[in-house]
């Protein structure tokens, strides 16, 4: 369990990126939940910038996993990583994220919110929150929680949001006038977020063994700067 911190988007990037090495490396799980420095627009990797006005005081980066853009806002963030030869390393892409969303799903069952995970469904525009897809954390049929996944040779990294609310005059901003009306936790249900962050870890912990708490020490933290600027995007 790496300590919760709030750090630019790049650098958030670049340590969940590392997260699949240092997971590979020490042959044990990693977690950790974490902060935006500024509002941020996360690209999946392989996504197109099309069409996206990103305003000036947000930050602009591309994810290591795929999917559609996000707006890191006022959320709770999340990334596992766990090794390849641990008993999770054969999972297919859809059997480890329907694992890590049941997680979720039951810390909010937990704290009295009554997640479900969907059958899944597409929308039309670039914003992920738009659909839903097999197994996502859905909360009275609105999709809360965004994730994306991506292996290495070494490990399986699951990263995603739990929205707790949603900034939709920013939203249209970004992505348009036809970004779909959701809503974020916290407009749905009263949830103490901290109660919510500590059921979470002990969540995950109860599914994938226990995490060491640690920060992210000086050569782990020179490793992710160094790396930050090839998740960098220049606004258009």
């Amino acid at each position: 369990m790496i300590e919760k911190e709030v750090f630019p988007g790049s650098l958030n990037m670049a340590i969940d990126s590392l997260m699949a090495k240092w997971a590979w490396l020490e042959k044990k799980s990693f977690f950790r939940l974490y902060g935006w420095e500024n509002p941020t627009v996360s690209l999946g990797r392989f996504q197109k910038e099309n069409n996206l006005k990103i305003p000036k005081g947000v930050d602009f980066v591309r994810r290591p996993s795929g999917g559609r853009a996000v707006l890191h806002h006022m959320e709770i963030t999340y990334c596992l990583a766990v090794p390849r030869e641990s008993s999770f390393g054969d999972l297919s892409v859809l059997e480890f994220h329907r694992l890590v969303h049941n997680v979720i799903k039951e810390a909010l069952c937990e704290v009295g919110v009554p997640a479900e995970l969907s059958d899944g469904r597409r929308g039309n525009t670039a914003f992920c929150f738009d659909a839903s897809s097999k197994y996502e954390v859905v909360v009275d049929g609105m999709k809360i929680v965004g994730s994306a996944q991506f292996r290495t040779k070494g490990a399986i990294v699951e990263h995603g949001s739990i929205v707790l609310r949603q900034n939709r005059e920013l939203l249209r901003e970004i992505f348009g006038e036809d970004v779909p009306q959701v809503k974020g936790l916290l407009e749905l249900y009263d949830v103490d977020v901290k109660l919510l962050e500590e059921t979470l870890l002990r969540r995950f912990e109860k599914v994938f063994g226990s995490f060491v708490r640690t920060q992210l020490n000086d050569d782990m933290l020179k490793e992710a700067k160094d790396l930050s600027r090839f998740f960098e995007l220049r606004r258009r």
